[in-house]
């Protein structure tokens, strides 16, 4: 992890003549759902994993875009039907009731460890449920402890979209954080149209 921090924080490479969309957009599960950064951040090729019915995407800084933040981004897909019962517009005291709990906060843990999760803020925004918290796991990940994360539902999969900054690099503040996760949240959205939920 360590070293793939290094390389998100160099920022993406493209290859010469590769078109620069590649580093944007990315149809996953397969194609059902698009995963697509936020401005000045590129989906690392490299990264791409999928499996079966499950897609994990890991991004960071654009090449030439230095003046962006720091930080590592993900998105997760789940399988078809991984959202079902799932209510991001009305269920927000029943998410933010999980995440506190220990199979929540073990959820929530790089380890799987509910001890190493303290959660902060958990809040809903249209479309998107948001949740700010702690993770002790993360410093042996060369991950910074305070992350966020949005889940949220496309096409009946359960999605989920992080950020996290690099240690030993300057952070972003918990308000850029904040402001990067929805600016993802809003790219992903805009590139599933009629897929998402809407509040």
């Amino acid at each position: 992890m360590l070293a793939l921090a290094a390389l998100l924080l160099s920022g993406c490479v493209l290859p010469a003549g590769g078109p620069a969309a590649d580093y944007h957009r990315r149809p996953v599960t397969p194609g059902k759902v698009v995963v697509a950064a936020p401005s000045g951040y590129c989906i690392e090729p490299a990264s791409v994993v999928e499996r079966a019915d499950t897609a994990l995407v890991l991004l960071g800084r654009c090449a030439g875009a230095e003046t962006r933040g720091p930080a590592v981004l993900t998105a997760s897909v789940g399988a078809a039907g991984s959202a079902s019962g799932l209510d991001i517009v009305s269920g927000g005291q029943e998410l933010a009731a999980f995440f506190r709990s220990e199979r929540g906060r073990a959820a929530l843990s790089r380890r799987g460890r509910a001890g190493d999760v303290t959660l902060h803020q958990a809040v809903g925004i249209p479309g998107a449920f948001l949740l700010r918290f702690d993770d002790k796991g993360a410093k042996a990940a060369a991950m910074q402890p305070e992350s966020w994360r949005a889940i949220l539902t496309l096409r009946g999969r359960l999605v989920s979209l992080s950020v996290s900054g690099i240690a030993g690099q300057p952070g972003l503040g918990r308000t850029e954080s904040r402001a990067l996760l929805e600016a993802f949240v809003t790219a992903v959205r805009r590139a599933n149209p009629g897929a998402a939920v809407t509040q």
